[in-house]
């Protein structure tokens, strides 16, 4: 999606998923890619270009699988190739492949570092079988500590010997004691080939109990990107429209919280329909193109808004459930008062999807407030208006 100091310098793309279906099966394909245009090829016959969303995403519909290969090309706005990618259907599943990274400078024995070992089911030509979901059994001995991986299942298989691959790949952490010597780690599933690692830890010099050498010693950064730009590294297409006065239909006092930059705090009507409204007074006449808006219980609720410039609508739909902030766009519109109200009841709180972490914690949905069964509220954490730079 980006790669450069501000704007894209390097095109990019990369096809989402893999390549290894039954027969019969006709699926979306969705393409990551910075060019303005994406082309997708089957067995290298054209499907023609993807329709485009969120700038770098271009989707695919309906294409039938065969096995074989599929490629992506993404292209400037003149149609000059810019990167492709390619995957291929991947064979059966007959063995483990085990790869380690570790520290450059060696695998320390001071109790502290770790080996990342990774576990892959490769089929007859080392190829990744994206959709083995295999229960690898591990073995390590010598001078290092297991301390397991993660995968969906009891208790996320913490510390466990065994734990299944997803996507044909796990990683596990290996940590050295305080004596230097051989480690080895052996890798087995039911009807594939195993695979082993060996390897050493390297002894660490230690001083009254204290260990002479940092973790970061002997490691070199990376300056392959060459020094800072001196000229600006960006084209501008956008800006933000500067406020300069707020009126809302309820708790005016905390109006100004809608545009405050702190997520830990909202402007909130009284939850009724006719006061859910707020207007916004720009400090100078400009033309708004897109209105982002992060809204109380983003992952649970919906609300139908409208936007309206100087009275005229620029906007008129139900917000999406999202991971923090909804992208209005606007049709674009000069004036200097934008308004957004409720059109009318919102959704309601829908906690059925909004998910926890893996210690149990409740993901992050807004404003610690209890919003459960308020469908006439129009809460807004935080808005930002944008113009589009000509």
């Amino acid at each position: 999606m980006w790669d450069g100091w501000v704007d894209t310098e390097k095109f990019r793309v990369h096809i989402i998923g893999h390549w290894n279906y039954q027969t019969g099966t006709v699926k979306d394909i969705n393409v990551v890619a910075s060019g303005e245009k994406t082309e997708l090829f089957v067995n290298g016959k054209s499907q023609g270009f993807g329709a485009r969303s969120s700038n770098f995403l271009f989707t695919f519909k309906n294409i039938t699988w065969q096995v074989g290969s599929i490629k992506a090309v993404t292209y400037d706005a003149k149609g000059k190739v810019l990167a492709q990618d390619e995957i291929k259907t991947a064979g059966e599943p007959v063995a483990l492949r085990l790869t380690a990274r570790s520290n450059p400078t060696g695998f320390r024995a001071d109790g502290a570092d770790v080996i990342l070992a990774q576990v892959e089911v490769v089929d007859k030509d080392g190829n990744r079988c994206p959709t083995a979901l295999n229960m690898i059994h591990f073995t390590l001995t010598g001078e290092a500590e297991w301390r397991g991986g993660i995968a969906q299942g009891p208790d996320n298989y913490i510390l466990a010997k065994s734990l299944p691959v997803e996507c044909g790949v796990n990683r596990v952490l290996i940590r050295s004691t305080t004596k230097a010597g051989k480690v080895n780690l052996i890798a087995n599933a039911e009807g594939l080939k195993s695979a082993e690692l060996n390897f050493e830890t390297t002894p660490v010099k230690i001083n009254a109990g204290l260990n002479e050498q940092w973790p970061s010693g002997g490691l070199k950064p990376s300056l392959t990107r060459g020094e800072t730009p001196q000229s600006p590294s960006f084209v501008a297409t956008r800006k933000s429209l500067e406020i300069a006065d707020i009126v809302a239909g309820a708790n005016q006092e905390k109006a100004q919280a809608s545009i405050d930059d702190n997520e830990l705090s909202d402007w909130i009507n009284d939850g009724k329909i006719n006061t859910a409204w707020i207007k916004y007074t720009l400090k100078k006449t400009a033309t708004l193109d897109e209105v982002n808006i992060k809204l109380n219980n983003f992952r649970t609720k919906v609300y139908p808004l409208r936007i309206l410039v100087d009275d005229k609508i620029v906007f008129e739909g139900n917000t999406e459930k999202s991971l923090g902030y909804f992208k209005a766009l606007c049709k674009p519109t000069r004036g200097k008062v934008i308004t957004i109200q409720l059109m009318n009841e919102n959704s309601g709180k829908d906690d059925s999807q909004s998910g926890v972490e893996m210690g149990g914690k409740k993901l992050d949905d807004g404003i610690a407030r209890n919003d459960a069964n308020t469908k006439g509220n129009l809460s807004i954490i935080e808005v930002e208006f944008i113009e589009k730079v000509k």
